[in-house]
């Protein structure tokens, strides 16, 4: 199973049946989410922009996860690039969060879904969101490297110039671009709000 076709199993699996995480359960809200449109990421319309995989909340919590999804993550700089994707997408969602374009956001995705993803539903059930959510930043795969969570609780204890030198060393991608654009108002956003991982089972 490549990426592409573990994204289209997980949305399936999470329209039919909640995820639940530490006891609590989480809502699939929408997937493939653009920013800065609030639209969503479909090769039919519109595929432009930067993208976060998953969206998932929990009515108890009030908490969102931004779940940016590997398949497989193993390699210090291919981890290190997840964390910074992770973390600069987190960022977008926290700093224009607005209830009102996330409903729009979810609606689009249950009301043009290709059949991969489950295929359209026009009778979602409504969700209150809260208006101050707590609001976390998950990379999830289905495989880690061993030594994977020692390395992210490294670079959760990094600021920005720190994460900035630390990623200097290897050639430069697109992700690390996009980080290296994050000024210190938006990194103080998630500067408390440490990266998890989550494993798949």
């Amino acid at each position: 199973m490549n990426e592409w076709e573990l994204q289209h199993y997980l949305t399936k699996k999470w329209r039919k049946e909640n995820l639940y995480y530490n006891g609590f359960e989480y809502h699939l809200v929408c997937w493939e989410l653009m920013f800065p449109s609030w639209d969503i990421n479909d090769k039919r319309t519109k595929w432009n922009e930067i993208s976060i995989d998953f969206i998932l909340y929990s009515i108890e919590l009030s908490e969102f996860l931004c779940v940016e999804l590997k398949n497989i993550l193993k390699g210090k700089k291919n981890l290190f690039s997840a964390y910074c994707q992770a973390t600069q997408r987190a960022i977008h969602f926290i700093e224009q969060y607005d209830v009102k374009k996330l409903n729009r956001a979810r609606k689009l995705c249950h009301t043009s879904s290709i059949n991969e993803r489950g295929g359209i539903d026009s009778t979602i059930d409504e969700i209150k969101f809260s208006k101050k959510p707590a609001i976390k930043r998950v990379l999830m795969a289905k495989s880690f490297q061993s030594n994977a969570s020692e390395f992210i609780d490294y670079l959760n204890a990094l600021n920005r110039s720190e994460l900035q030198n630390e990623y200097s060393i290897y050639s430069t991608n697109k992700e690390f671009e996009r980080f290296n654009a994050i000024n210190e108002e938006q990194f103080n956003l998630i500067e408390h709000n440490p990266l998890f991982l989550i494993q798949l089972d």
